[in-house]
């Protein structure tokens, strides 16, 4: 999914809640240099081309002509360990393409019996076979890239320091000091596109956290912006990938004004619940409609939303 694509005339800077940006003072006094680190690492692992201030545009695996710009090789790919072109076949390079969003590779909700992606990893940071890895090793694997697992090397495009909170982010998710995948959603070969949001989401607080986060930029139905080439309000987003927009809420957009929208000094029993009370509000069809969005609307008993779909 190309996440974030945006339609409309001045939307280019709106992420999907609030439009607090980094680094505003009030979250400056807020929010510590370990939280700003593993918040840009999230934006990272999203989508690091949009974030970073060098200009990449992976190839289009669609064309026969290597056609992209900036990297290594200045077309828009990067190499692999051997330092040979590593080809995009549609990932784009993007980390949350090749490990997924949470990070289980073929045995997570972009693999097998799941979103079933062509290129998804065997692996990834949250499968056993990497449990206890230490961060040397992953900042080495990601620098260098790693034939094995099947990962390019970033070290030619990104800094020591973003490979770090890049690698900082992923280990908080595994260990448990970002809200792990397990207490957001489960996975399901039943629903569409594989996962149930985990049970526990209050809609009522998740409103009056919408309407105090949200609102402003995305209206009081959350229908202002839509999403994908005009496809998905942000309600319908919700309802459509949940998983996503909480990592969104939790990290911030790549490329844009957004920030982490949740409170400061949460843990992380904290933000998954605020996270989940956001989901199940944005599970309402009523309160929160499709609008002006292309796709069509979730239907009744949509196993995504678990009893919170209205």
């Amino acid at each position: 999914m190309g996440w974030m694509r945006r339609t409309g005339v001045g939307l280019l800077a709106v992420g999907l809640c609030a439009c607090a940006p980094v680094g505003e003072s009030e979250r400056d006094g807020a929010a510590d240099a370990g939280v700003e680190r593993t918040a840009l690492g999230g934006r990272l692992f999203d989508m690091w081309y949009d974030e970073i201030d060098r200009v990449f545009v992976p190839d289009d695996p669609e064309t026969p002509v290597v056609d992209g710009r900036g990297g290594p090789n200045g077309d828009g790919t990067l190499n692999g360990a051997d330092g040979r072109p590593f080809a995009n076949t549609g990932h784009d390079y993007r980390l949350k393409n090749l490990f997924g969003w949470d990070m289980r590779g073929v045995a997570g909700v972009y693999g097998r019996g799941y979103q079933d992606k062509p290129w998804i990893l065997a692996t990834g940071p949250l499968s056993p076979r990497h449990a206890g890895e230490t961060r040397d090793r992953w900042i080495a694997r990601l620098a260098e890239g790693d034939m094995a697992l099947g990962l390019p090397a970033y070290g030619d495009v990104l800094s020591a320091p973003e490979i770090a909170a890049l690698v900082d982010f992923m280990l908080a998710v595994r260990d448990g000091d970002l809200p792990h995948p397990d207490a957001l959603y489960a996975l399901s070969t039943e629903a569409p596109k594989g996962f149930v949001l985990a049970p526990g989401g209050d809609a009522e607080r998740g409103r009056r956290f919408y309407a105090a986060q949200c609102a402003d930029c995305h209206g009081a139905d959350a229908t202002r912006i839509i999403f994908d080439n005009g496809e998905q309000s942000l309600g319908q987003h919700a309802r459509y990938y949940g998983y996503a927009v909480a990592m969104i809420v939790l990290a911030g957009e790549p490329g844009s004004d957004m920030g982490p929208q949740l409170p400061a000094g949460l843990d992380a029993a904290g933000q998954t619940a605020t996270l989940l009370d956001l989901l199940a509000a944005l599970c309402d069809r009523g309160r929160y409609p499709r609008g002006a969005g292309t796709d069509p609307e979730v239907p009744d008993n949509d196993p995504r939303c678990r009893e919170y779909l209205r």
